[in-house]
């Protein structure tokens, strides 16, 4: 027999359970019989004497049975065989729930099903016919009734009684009222609108069957609300939209126990193996490959009582017009300059979350499973605390006296296999707690999606004008960021990882929270195709930059730009740029501006010096900084470093990324003035170490997901980066398009400046080209000797090999000596001065 049809067997509680179901659902059948069948000349409870012969279907135990409920219960003794069933299946439902029962949910539910039973009771009681010469409502029934009614009338009773039936039907079954009038209403309207359009329908004759998919998606979606209410008081799942409590002791693991190094856990699984390989799966498989973000449908239905998401196809059939999205139909003249001084959040999608899976249960076998593998290498550990996040759950270890974490970090691959994980990371590490914690990507990953993010609490508390969102954590809170302390961003990861995306994410966050008067751009994007988006906001200083030798230039030019922010900073006693801003807001208001205390009479047109205005930050951002490296080369590193260095203070900041984290592209002088890292999934660990100087980026899962490493620590926090789609960032983009047009400064890609040129170590301006002193002598010494080599320039004037080397390649440029050739000769090609006699 094949291992697909072999018979499984149950284990002793499955066998347990499936008894228990049974012998509740034939005792509910009897005791429904008995009650059913009763006659009222059958021996009972009530009877004095029994003559004659039995007329329950059931017997004598029936017929007693039967006579004590109508006794006591009267009508609502039926209610009895029902709750019967209901407990054989709930038992039979909760596989592994027979040691771990929560006392105050099963308590809650008693006290609910005696409110419904005494409440009905008393109703039934009331106004019910009686049951041949029992009461209606039984004596529990009469009691209650009698009780009430001198106090509050016949009417006051009735509706308290009906109120306690409504709050004892919530205790028992867990369904809000609240859904229940939002059934009621959506089928209602279903059935309206069928009714509606019934004379359509007939006249009709393709003989199309009628669509019933409306009333089952309302149907599907009672049915989700009713399993989210079951699951708070019945199963105990976590919560299916985040998963955010925290499983902090498992108290059935070796509780109480005292680790010993050289003994070995073993944890009690419900079942052997096959519970293992039923209940706990970790990671999909490879014949069911995880969804891809760019599978996701954006256009399906979101759920009850959500907007629908506004989502404007720009990129697909809308054009530019003088800076401005115009979409198809729309004249120029209507796009319409916006009220808000920021961009509405409806312009992104509304997300259509999914529930997560997640159980209490699934966590507790999967951090058994975890102990057991470890102690198969000889760790002994125990689990600790567990804390589910929307895309990993982090295990937290409690590590044996003599167990190094480092011997977990060795094993991270081994784990992997043993436990079906696409990959697991151990943090060593875990800031203010004493445990090692292993990272298990979930089943089922959810997305993070940008709306969440910046529509949280975090985002909206954030009072600097450079925030930006990131994602979440592992636990599922908002990562928002400040780049004015970072100050400078370092971004690397493999293709296909998700840098992109979060590129996209922090500029589109930087343009939620600020306007062009606060943040300025300045964007290269040498492949022409990430950046290119954002043309013509108004918060862009340049066009676009695709040509690396406009971007040195950029880059040059924010150089000039700090030190010139630097000279007005010295000259008006402040810090920073915040200080300045605040000192020139203050003078305004006073009425008495502040003139520019670097303008000179000679180098403007202007009769008198003009006012300072408040400077906004700049942001420099570079999607592929190794292609700019490979072009431009060891000018573009200098530049950066100097930026890097200084700008801090003049508000200049940077964001590189790059998809190749090779030494020769983040260099240690890049690296030394970058504290900030982010890194995304990698290829390696020497890359991971390239980027973070340590490994762990080669164990992430893509998509988003990242390590980011603050400035001032050297513990990364894991992030699951937001996502954002592309029509969402056109939409966004072109609301910033109808608020106004850029003012771009020429001057930036020109790579020359109102001010002083800014040069770098070794380059010299067109004035100082002939500027040695001995730039003469030395040509007609060449001219004389016909040797062009540094070396004999050298040697004849006695001065260093770069000032020789200089000399030399200015008579190349002035035509005096030729390149060097193949074996490394100059020509002279400037004839002999004339001589004197």
């Amino acid at each position: 027999m094949s291992k697909g049809n072999s018979i499984k067997t149950l284990s002793g509680v499955q066998r347990l359970l499936e008894g228990g179901l049974i012998f509740c659902c034939m005792l509910a059948t009897y005791v429904l019989l008995a009650l059913s069948s009763f006659h009222s000349s059958d021996p009972g409870w009530s009877q004095s004497h029994f003559e004659g012969e039995i007329q329950n279907v059931t017997g004598a135990v029936g017929a007693w049975t039967a006579d004590v409920l109508f006794y006591f219960y009267g009508y609502t003794a039926y209610l009895i065989p029902i709750i019967m069933a209901l407990t054989g299946w709930l038992l039979f439902k909760r596989t592994h729930k027979l040691l771990e029962i929560d006392y105050f949910s099963v308590g809650l539910r008693l006290i609910g099903f005696l409110l419904i039973v005494f409440s009905l009771a008393a109703l039934a009681s009331m106004n019910a016919n009686d049951i041949y010469e029992f009461s209606a409502g039984g004596v529990a029934g009469d009691v209650i009734r009698d009780a009430m009614l001198p106090y509050f009338n016949k009417l006051g009773t009735t509706l308290l009684l009906l109120c306690f039936v409504g709050a004892g039907f919530t205790l028992l079954t867990g369904i809000s009222w609240l859904t229940i009038v939002d059934l009621t209403g959506f089928s209602a309207i279903w059935v309206f609108n069928s009714l509606r359009s019934l004379p359509e329908r007939f006249k009709r004759d393709s003989g199309e069957t009628e669509d019933t998919q409306g009333f089952m998606s309302v149907f599907d979606k009672f049915k989700e609300k009713r399993n989210q209410s079951e699951d708070d008081f019945e199963d105990e799942e976590l919560d299916s939209e985040r998963l955010d409590t925290h499983l902090n002791q498992f108290e059935e693991l070796n509780h109480g126990e005292q680790l010993n190094a050289n003994s070995r856990i073993e944890p009690q699984l419900e079942s052997e193996e096959d519970a293992i390989d039923d209940e706990v799966h970790l990671a999909p498989s490879a014949t069911a490959p995880e969804t891809e973000l760019d599978d996701i449908d954006f256009d399906s239905h979101t759920s009850v009582g959500a907007v629908a998401p506004v989502k404007p196809k720009v990129a697909e059939s809308a054009k530019i017009v003088d800076g401005i999205v115009v979409l198809p139909g729309q004249d120029l003249e209507q796009a319409k300059t916006p009220m808000a001084p920021l961009p509405d959040i409806s312009l992104l999608d509304v997300p259509n979350r999914k529930a997560n899976p997640i159980s209490r249960e699934e966590l507790e076998q999967v951090g058994a499973l975890v102990e057991v593998k470890l102690a198969d290498f000889n760790i002994v550990a125990k689990v600790v605390g567990v804390f589910p996040g929307p895309v990993v759950t982090r295990f937290e270890l409690e590590l044996a006296p003599g167990v190094k974490a480092s011997k977990i970090t060795n094993l991270s691959k081994d784990l992997a296999r043993s436990l079906l994980a696409e990959s697991v990371r151990v943090v060593e590490v875990i800031p203010g707690k004493a445990y090692v914690g292993i990272e298990l990507p979930n089943k089922f990953r959810e997305t993070v999606f940008m709306r969440d993010v910046l529509d949280s609490q975090t985002f909206a508390e954030s009072k600097s004008h450079l925030s930006m969102v990131l994602g979440q954590d592992i636990a599922g809170e908002p990562v928002v960021v400040d780049l004015g302390k970072m100050p400078h961003l370092l971004v690397a990861g493999t293709t296909g990882s998700g840098k992109s995306v979060g590129v996209n994410v922090m500029i589109t966050s930087l343009l939620y929270k600020s306007g062009p008067d606060d943040v300025r751009f300045i964007m290269i994007d040498p492949k022409m195709l990430e950046l290119s988006v954002y043309e013509g906001i108004p918060h862009l200083l340049c066009e676009v930059v695709t040509d690396m030798k406009e971007a040195a230039n950029s880059l040059r030019w924010c150089v000039g730009e700090m030190e010139r922010r630097y000279k007005l900073m010295s000259a008006l006693g402040v810090r920073n740029l915040k200080g300045y801003n605040a000192k020139i807001k203050e003078a305004k208001e006073s009425g008495q501006p502040i003139t520019d205390p670097l303008w000179k009479s000679s180098d403007s047109m202007e009769p008198e010096a003009p006012e300072l205005d408040k400077l906004p930050s700049i942001v420099v951002v570079v999607d592929e900084f190794a292609d700019m490296m490979m072009i431009v080369g060891k000018k573009v590193e200098e530049l950066i470093a100097r930026i890097a260095q200084k700008a801090r203070a003049a508000g200049i900041h940077l964001i590189l990324a790059t998809q190749r984290p090779s030494v020769d592209v983040i260099t240690g002088l890049i690296k030394a003035n970058i504290p900030t890292r982010m890194a995304f999934q990698v290829s390696s660990r020497i890359d991971s170490r390239t980027i973070l100087d340590q490994q762990g980026a080669e164990t992430l899962l893509g998509m988003g997901d990242m390590l980011y490493l603050p400035p001032g620590t050297s513990v990364p926090i894991r992030v699951h980066g937001a996502f954002i789609d592309d029509h969402e960032v056109h939409a966004v983009v072109a609301d910033w398009h109808s608020r106004g047009k850029p003012q771009y400064i020429e001057e930036i890609l020109q790579g020359s400046t109102e001010g002083e040129q800014v040069l770098l170590p070794g380059e010299a301006s067109d004035a100082e080209e002939e500027s040695d002193a001995l730039y003469d002598e030395a040509v007609a010494f060449v001219t004389e000797t016909r040797r062009g080599s540094i070396s004999s320039v050298q040697r004849k004037f006695k001065i260093g090999y770069n000032r020789a080397a200089r000399i030399i390649e200015q008579m190349e440029a002035q035509g005096v000596v030729s390149s060097q050739g193949h074996n490394g000769n100059r020509e002279v090609l400037a004839p002999p001065p004339p001589k004197v006699f």
